[in-house]
């Protein structure tokens, strides 16, 4: 108004997909000699709406309108409208329905948390192989009424819509992923500051995916200072260029309404791509906010430096190829396997992380303990061979025997087993997302003073542990013969 006092038009309404206004008691009580634009298909000349909206809500077809409006609501309001039979009907349904959707909802839910896959084979109810979705309906049915009395008139016909249909469950999902997905960012917002975690992993369909995670410090009174971190969406990476993968994470942070400017840290893998000092997602994010600083991840840079140390020795890839072996032999039958539980009984035999060094310490703890055990184990393997006349397996296991009653094997399976133990450990605190600083440094610390130890005197403690072992298999502790080729002198 005139005197800056605002007034609300409470029956104007906007139409998103026209872009139109229109009075709303109007639309309802019109007459239909009288359709003007208002009452119509809407009005949407901007430029004169002002004056066209103060001539509409003066004329007289509107005030009429407003006071059959004014009076059917407050019959409505009262329950004394003509056709109150019919609005409680009305009501019935309208609360029958919201408590459906209540606990289709809480299945949806219920799945999600549990990653488990709504649909099966069929997508009828009570027939077999109908998805996780259908089962847990028909099992709350036994036990709700409100779901019993739908699944009733879904079999009688006497409703068509069930709410059951693969588009509903998919746009259940989508709604409560976007529930919390706001609330994750309703909460990164509240604390304003945050930091980016992010990396590309092929999918099962050989799609690159790029997983983006936030870290925040949260401050409340009731609990304290906490870490949390919150996974905020996959990617597809078309362009896994260190460009396509910062413009396909400045437009996800666009899409989720955050600033740039208010993250505070980058962590990523140590890929040329997310690293790189000139075209790296790193500096790409460093040259729009100079404060967003980078840390490498420290588990993953702790797990190249072991896997690049193990490869610079002909002796521990040797080993590594032993213990995968090993396990390959017996895991490629339910007989072998059957065989290696009954002289195994503690640890069984792991397969070699191809990407985690430090995990590879369980299948090195099998052998450290139980290396009498896993070569009776081979012993009644070739022996089962030798009756199915079975030469590759016979030839396998005897291979595999002799090289792990040799002097080298013991002592090689005690330094990776002290090696591989203290990384793990700092490995998985690394990992943590509550640890310190503090923690990670003291983590760190101690495990360069281990191997330092180590290799002063680790050496000679692994020879002692590995006798013993060597005396209760009867493995001769000498070390093979170096051959160093001689050159011939040319005159």
């Amino acid at each position: 108004m005139r005197n800056g006092e605002k007034i609300a038009r409470s029956w104007l309404m906007y139409s998103e997909s026209t872009d139109c206004v229109m009075c709303f008691c109007c639309c309802l009580f019109r007459d239909r000699d009288k359709i003007t634009q208002l009452s119509g298909d809407g009005f949407n000349n901007w430029k004169n709406v002002a004056a066209h909206l103060k001539q509409h809500e003066r004329s007289t077809e509107h005030i009429t309108n407003m006071q059959t409006w004014h009076a059917l609501l407050h019959k409505l309001q009262t329950n004394t409208a003509i056709d109150q039979v019919n609005q409680d009907l009305i009501a019935f349904e309208v609360n029958r329905w919201k408590e459906i959707l209540k606990r289709l909802l809480a299945i949806v839910n219920h799945l999600a948390e549990r990653n488990l896959a709504f649909r099966g084979h069929s997508e009828k109810l009570f027939e077999s192989g109908n998805g996780n979705f259908l089962g847990q309906v028909e099992l709350m049915a036994q036990f709700d009424p409100v779901m019993q009395d739908h699944l009733r008139q879904i079999q009688k016909k006497e409703i068509s819509d069930s709410y059951f249909s693969k588009d509903i469950q998919n746009e259940l999902i989508s709604l409560v992923a976007k529930c919390t997905t706001d609330a994750v960012v309703e909460r990164i917002k509240r604390a304003k500051y945050y930091a980016v975690i992010m990396d590309c992993t092929p999918d099962l369909s050989h799609k690159e995916q790029l997983s983006v995670v936030l870290r925040i410090v949260n401050c409340e009174l009731s609990k304290g200072v906490s870490v949390h971190e919150h996974f905020v969406g996959f990617l597809q990476a078309h362009d896994t260029t260190g460009k396509g993968l910062c413009e396909s994470f400045l437009g996800h942070l666009e899409k989720l309404d955050l600033d740039l400017s208010n993250c505070r840290g980058q962590s990523y893998d140590n890929g040329s791509n997310m690293q790189g000092k000139k075209q790296g997602v790193q500096k790409r994010v460093l040259e729009l906010n100079s404060k967003a600083l980078c840390v490498p991840c420290g588990s993953h840079t702790l797990n190249l430096v072991i896997g690049d140390a193990a490869k610079s020795s002909l002796t521990s890839i040797s080993f590594v190829g032993l213990l995968q072996r090993l396990y390959t032999l017996f895991s490629s039958s339910v007989h072998r396997w059957t065989i290696l539980r009954e002289h195994v009984k503690d640890l069984s035999v792991k397969a070699l992380s191809t990407t985690r060094w430090e995990c590879r310490v369980e299948a090195v703890k099998a052998v450290r303990y139980q290396l009498p055990e896993i070569l009776k184990a081979l012993t009644a393997l070739m022996e089962y061979a030798k009756e199915k006349r079975d030469a590759e397996v016979v030839s396998t296991a005897g291979s595999i025997y002799q090289e792990m009653k040799r002097w080298p094997f013991l002592v090689s399976t005690i330094v990776w087993y002290n090696v591989l133990f203290q990384i793990n450990k700092a490995s998985k605190i690394l990992q943590s997302p509550k640890v310190s600083v503090e923690t990670i440094r003291n983590e760190i610390t101690a495990v360069t003073d281990f191997l330092q130890d180590f290799r002063e005197c680790g050496f000679n403690s692994a020879k002692t542990d590995a006798r013993e072992i060597a005396e209760r298999i009867e493995v001769e502790m000498n070390w093979p013969e170096v051959h160093q080729r001689t050159k011939k002198k040319t005159v």
